[in-house]
């Protein structure tokens, strides 16, 4: 009786944690890669994990979550262990503790990735604000980073206030940063309730094509932001960003100087030969690649150029 009774609850257990499991997907994992969580520095961090051999680190943008990866992870995943990560605050993971800098949240990160790799070296992907919250690991960190990859973000520095708000076209491709950095969570005030009506057309401003953006991703996307945690840490990274400038002031005065990919978008909308200029600057082994035809969102819009590219650097 008592072993029947064991197994009738083991059994009901499993049946309540299989739904629980499925559910706390918010996007659908690629076959191979398992959805896992760990506290970091009392913050619960999100991250998305597969394939064997050296870690890549992959860190997403505003706007999206680790799913933005989803087409190079498989591919990375052949000779690499690769993790992409939800940043502090968004998709899946906690908000950070101690505040939404670069230099703040690149701790949460780099403790991840290290324990994650076995306090190994490992390879960086960022794109977007991944770049703002990325950078200044790999500069306090260099012995830790073998290869880095960074597409569509300026670095944060003084160049950020040289981009127009205003042009010919209307929109700039910043018109978002004061925006979003306004007090009073004003942002969060005016886009709650149409979070779906506002990332397809922030996506759209900011892309060449949007023939990736399914309606169905762009629902994904809109479920994640709708989240009043997620949607205030979205806007607290710029919010954030004349502190991550003046932290990478300081940062700056030591160059990267292990191997590094800029890739910008090549077409309407994309950051093109700025990306590699600007990674220039602060890196002396770069090289650069810009993608013909491409927007902003290159893991999205030109999967399978960017794929080639990344996947080549990193493994030759």
């Amino acid at each position: 009786m008592k072993k029947h009774l064991k197994r009738a609850l083991a059994t009901a257990a499993m049946a309540m944690a299989l739904p629980y499991l499925a559910q706390a997907a918010e996007f659908p994992v690629p076959k191979g890669f398992t959805s896992e969580f760990r506290t970091v520095d009392g913050v619960k961090l999100h991250y998305v994990k597969g394939g064997s051999g050296p870690l890549v680190f992959l860190a997403h943008g505003f706007g999206q979550a680790w799913y933005e990866w989803h087409n190079l992870m498989p591919e990375l995943a052949r000779n690499h262990t690769v993790v992409a990560v939800d940043l502090p605050g968004l998709g899946e993971s906690q908000p950070p503790k101690t505040g939404y800098s670069g230099t703040a949240v690149s701790k949460y990160l780099f403790d991840l990735a290290t324990q994650l790799s076995g306090n190994q070296p490992f390879d960086l992907v960022a794109h977007d604000i991944g770049i703002w919250n990325t950078y200044p690991l790999a500069v306090m960190h260099q012995s830790q980073i073998k290869k880095l990859v960074f597409m569509e973000a300026p670095i944060p520095d003084k160049s950020v206030y040289d981009f127009p708000a205003f042009s010919p076209e209307g929109e700039s491709l910043v018109w978002h940063f004061s925006f979003f950095a306004a007090g009073d969570h004003m942002a969060e005030t005016l886009i709650k309730g149409h979070e779906k009506f506002f990332l397809k057309r922030f996506i759209q401003s900011h892309a060449a094509s949007m023939d990736a953006f399914t309606p169905k991703l762009i629902d994904m996307y809109a479920k994640s932001y709708a989240k009043p945690q997620t949607l205030n840490a979205s806007f607290e990274y710029y919010r954030a960003l004349n502190t991550s400038i003046a932290e990478n002031a300081e940062l700056s005065k030591t160059s990267l100087n292990m191997p590094v990919l800029a890739i910008g978008g090549g077409g309407r909308n994309g950051l093109g030969q700025f990306q590699i200029d600007q990674t220039k600057k602060y890196a002396t082994n770069v090289k650069g690649e810009i993608l013909p035809g491409c927007g902003h969102w290159l893991p999205e819009e030109c999967a399978a150029k960017l794929n080639a590219v990344v996947v080549d650097f990193l493994d030759n």
